[in-house]
């Protein structure tokens, strides 16, 4: 078994640090998604990273792709584990959360794209700085809910202060930063920190 992902990726980041904390072994093999590299096409041929590329004994390998599957995959692994309550309401509330942490980084890579692209203002633009601030407000009021939820935010969070220092997320989210500062100081985090 083995993740494709580059080193920066935050939903690979979600995956590392889970594999860390569930103490599953989870070798990185770097991928630079743009590049459309053949092992990644073969995983994927949405040609989009994380993938979890699985040994299914044959020699060829079959894969589980988009982050919150390969974390439930993950999760699956280890059936004593404490990280994701295993059902009702605070199994879906702790997905929900994921969901929101990951609506962050989608609508954070959107606008990295644009940017690339000189596209800075505009509607659409606005409309991505809107949803990560409301958001971040609703995860501001969801901290402690589970350690899934709780690795999901940060890994978010911290993505937003590395590639948009700018917005200050941590103006207005008290909860958040407490949770941030604490949670990247532990080893999973520290293992799995992007080169700045």
């Amino acid at each position: 078994m083995k993740l494709l992902a580059s080193l920066t990726s935050p939903y690979g980041r979600k995956l590392r640090v889970l594999a860390l904390e569930l103490g599953i072994d989870l070798p990185l093999e770097d991928t630079a998604p743009m590049a459309d590299p053949a092992a990644l096409l073969a995983a994927n041929p949405l040609g989009k990273v994380p993938a979890l590329v699985l040994d299914d004994g044959s020699g060829g390998g079959s894969a589980i792709i988009d982050s919150p599957v390969i974390a439930a995959y993950l999760i699956g692994l280890v059936p004593a584990q404490t990280l994701l309550p295993v059902a009702g309401p605070a199994h879906w509330q702790a997905r929900s959360t994921e969901a929101l942490a990951d609506g962050v980084l989608d609508a954070a890579i959107i606008l990295r794209f644009n940017m690339a692209q000189g596209i800075t203002a505009g509607p659409w633009v606005d409309r991505q700085y809107r949803a990560i601030e409301r958001a971040l407000a609703v995860m501001n009021g969801r901290v402690g809910g589970s350690d899934f939820g709780d690795i999901c935010m940060t890994v978010a969070c911290d993505y937003l202060t590395f590639r948009f220092p700018e917005l200050n997320w941590q103006v207005h989210n008290p909860a958040l930063v407490e949770l941030v500062g604490r949670l990247l100081a532990t080893s999973a985090f520290q293992a799995t920190q992007p080169l700045r």
